[in-house]
């Protein structure tokens, strides 16, 4: 039954580098030095062939001679000193004997050659390099030139050994350097971790350090800060989400616990005041259906947990929402001016900004002249941007308090209509959500105007 066996690695990440550096190192530099060492060792025995070959073609040129001097052991012969000290040998065989020998004589015996031609031979444990050749072309007599390959084998040895060491010396040079360098390479991400084991869940504003370079590791720190960013964000928006809730529906909730006690304490209760306990009831329920409705839209703009964006017909989605706020409205008057010719496009969340009209069209009949008000509606642009007026007829806002009013819960001074006070808030979070605002003014004939502006994408060129 076979497994697989994985070889264990290092655990950071300057070991891995080091260790894959040192392995590619002692590869190349190992492959390297054999290819040498082969073709030296290869160039070596083409040598020591070719010396073969001149020293028989010198040899043939008087074989006689070397027949009538035998097996002399003479230091020097009349060859030119080819053979003396070169660990060389050269035999003349006859009929399968050998009938004279001249050279460093082996110290065992080489069989006599069945066959002419180059060959290598192993006797006693040394190898030779034998040549066999004619004398003439009868080929009663044959020479042979043979010659010692321990010293080639021997060199092939030491510069086999020299590569392994050079090998080994480059690997632990490399491995140092790579080590060094690393450390230097990975003090970024060192400050990233660092910044990272920083934070804590209720540190709601650290980010990570800011890294320039490398590319990869500035690369990653922005992604990190945008992350926690959004982590930061939803984490602020649920926990505004939890103030704002707990804070704004104790009210609602004291008031129908305490109407609910008294319907259980007065059964006999008549009727009419239990209608009313009843109606009172029913208001808070749509007050506190409302309240969570709008705290969950603004805590997902908080967040930005919002779909993809898409493009928008603003002047369609104004249509409809002033058709639906007239059956809202029957007492208000709605006058529409929206301009003929197409209008820009604009990229973003088609039921964000019909929550944010409605709102508008809402507060204008309610805060408007009662009971027959006015409300004015029109859409222009310029370019990149698109404005959506709202104008009532009613008391308006005094200037000192425009701002204000667009904060969450915030009401005036004397509220006309019920609401949560989230009406404005959930505007101004919609406009800045579309890359615009949301202005308060004076109305040109009395009253308050608000002015919704969204960002335009601009148009596409014609094909």
């Amino acid at each position: 039954m076979s497994r697989n066996v994985k070889l264990p690695l290092p655990r950071s990440l300057r070991s891995q580098i080091t260790a894959g550096v040192a392995l590619l190192v002692v590869l190349v530099v190992a492959l390297a030095g054999l290819i040498i060492v082969a073709r030296i060792d290869h160039r070596d025995r083409t040598d020591v062939d070719r010396q073969l070959s001149a020293r028989a073609d010198k040899v043939r040129e008087d074989a006689d001679k070397l027949v009538s001097e035998g097996d002399g052991a003479n230091d020097t012969d009349d060859y030119g000193g080819l053979l003396v000290g070169s660990q060389s040998v050269v035999r003349l065989v006859s009929n399968g004997q050998v009938v004279a020998e001249r050279g460093d004589r082996p110290t065992v015996d080489i069989p006599v050659p069945s066959s002419d031609g180059m060959s290598t031979l192993y006797v006693g444990g040394q190898s030779w390099r034998s040549l066999v050749e004619p004398v003439d072309g009868t080929g009663d007599e044959r020479l042979q030139v043979l010659q010692d390959l321990s010293p080639i084998e021997q060199r092939r040895t030491d510069n086999t050994r020299i590569v392994a060491g050079v090998a080994v010396l480059a690997t632990l040079v490399a491995a140092g350097g790579v080590w060094l360098i690393t450390r230097v390479i990975m003090q970024p991400l060192q400050r990233l971790r660092a910044g990272v084991q920083r934070i804590r869940p209720a540190d709601t504003s650290r980010m990570l350090p800011q890294v320039s370079r490398p590319q990869e590791v500035a690369d990653l720190s922005a992604a990190l800060n945008g992350m926690l960013g959004q982590l930061q964000t939803s984490m602020r928006a649920t926990r505004r989400f939890t103030a704002d809730a707990g804070h704004e529906l104790r009210t609602p909730l004291t008031v129908l616990g305490m109407n609910l006690e008294t319907l259980q304490r007065n059964p006999r209760l008549p009727a009419g005041q239990r209608q009313e306990a009843l109606d009172a009831m029913a208001v808070e329920h749509r007050r506190i259906t409302a309240l969570l409705e709008g705290l969950q839209i603004l805590a997902r703009g908080d967040a930005h947990a919002l779909p993809p964006r898409a493009t928008v017909d603003l002047p369609a989605l104004l249509d409809e929402a002033v058709r639906h706020a007239r059956n809202r409205h029957p007492g208000a008057t709605y006058d529409v001016h929206i301009p003929a010719e197409p209008a820009p496009q604009v990229q973003g969340w088609s039921t964000g900004l019909r929550l944010a009209v409605d709102n508008l069209l809402d507060n204008a009949a309610l805060h408007g002249r009662r009971p027959h008000g006015r409300v004015d509606v029109s859409l222009s642009w310029d370019p990149g941007r698109l404005h959506i007026a709202v104008s009532d007829d009613g008391p308006g806002i005094p200037a000192d308090r425009r701002e204000a009013v667009k904060e969450r819960f915030a009401r005036g001074s004397r509220p006309r209509s019920p609401g949560s006070g989230l009406g404005l808030a959930l505007v101004q979070q919609q406009a800045e959500l579309h890359g615009g605002a949301l202005t308060l003014a004076d109305a040109p004939g009395g009253g308050l105007r608000a002015t919704l502006t969204v960002q335009s994408r601009p148009a596409e060129p014609a094909a």
